[in-house]
């Protein structure tokens, strides 16, 4: 009863932190780059406070780096200088470019878990490898896409070579995110609570936990990109 409860409270802190970000979002768009407008709500389904607080002095008024074909190494160093407030931006970026493949890994994770409840299929005779498998390729097409929507506006090339170009960026990003998150869960499925259904609060609670795992374990992988100039600092 206690862990129910616990888990209603922790998803209505998600419901409401999404609320909050999306009433602003509607006052205040963010045109630069329109992904940014579901990005930010949709981490607020898991990250409740440090969600509106990452909105709120990360992302609303942050400027984008619109243009593509500026020295990435040059501009890392830049970043990187600790005698001014340009370190802060750096990290700050990063945050933002991680939660940018946050969002797509949680949209694939909502829908996964769904369409696999309805119609379920085991890998190696285990219900639980056959659902990672499928919300990992959904994660895949949904964190693509959402790099693809980022990176168009800002490249010369179209059609193929951008969408070859957003799989490049996201790929080791959205990866490491699913690898943090599928850890916290494989200890909760395999030694704790067994597996759990969607229907019931209690596993989303454990999932708003996982993303939390996915985001630390895919901000060091977002920071060695963008270091390196892989994947564009936001």
């Amino acid at each position: 009863m206690f862990f129910n409860t616990i888990s209603k409270f922790f998803l209505f802190i998600g419901l409401i932190s999404t609320i909050i970000i999306t009433i602003d979002l509607f006052r205040h768009p963010q045109k630069e780059m329109p992904i940014m407008n579901l990005v930010w709500p949709i981490n607020g389904l898991w990250a409740g406070v440090f969600g509106l607080w990452a909105y709120f002095t990360i992302g609303k008024y942050r400027k984008m780096n619109m243009d593509m074909d500026m020295d990435m190494d040059m501009n890392m160093d830049m970043n990187m200088d600790m005698s001014s407030n340009k370190y802060s931006k750096f990290w700050q970026g990063v945050v933002a470019d991680t939660l940018h493949c946050g969002a797509g890994c949680t949209l694939a994770d909502l829908i996964g878990s769904w369409i696999f409840f309805f119609f379920p299929f085991s890998i190696f005779q285990n219900l639980t490898f056959g659902e990672w498998t499928l919300e990992y390729i959904l994660a895949l097409i949904t964190g693509v896409t959402f790099q693809y929507a980022a990176i168009s506006p800002m490249m010369k090339e179209k059609g193929i070579k951008v969408w070859l170009t957003a799989l490049k960026i996201d790929f080791l990003s959205l990866t490491a995110w699913q690898v943090g998150m599928y850890g916290w869960m494989a200890i909760i499925i395999f030694v704790f609570l067994g597996r759990l259904s969607p229907t019931t609060p209690e596993f989303w609670f454990m999932m708003q936990i996982a993303m939390c795992f996915g985001f630390l374990t895919a901000y060091p992988v977002n920071w060695w990109l963008v270091k390196k100039g892989i994947k564009m600092g936001m």
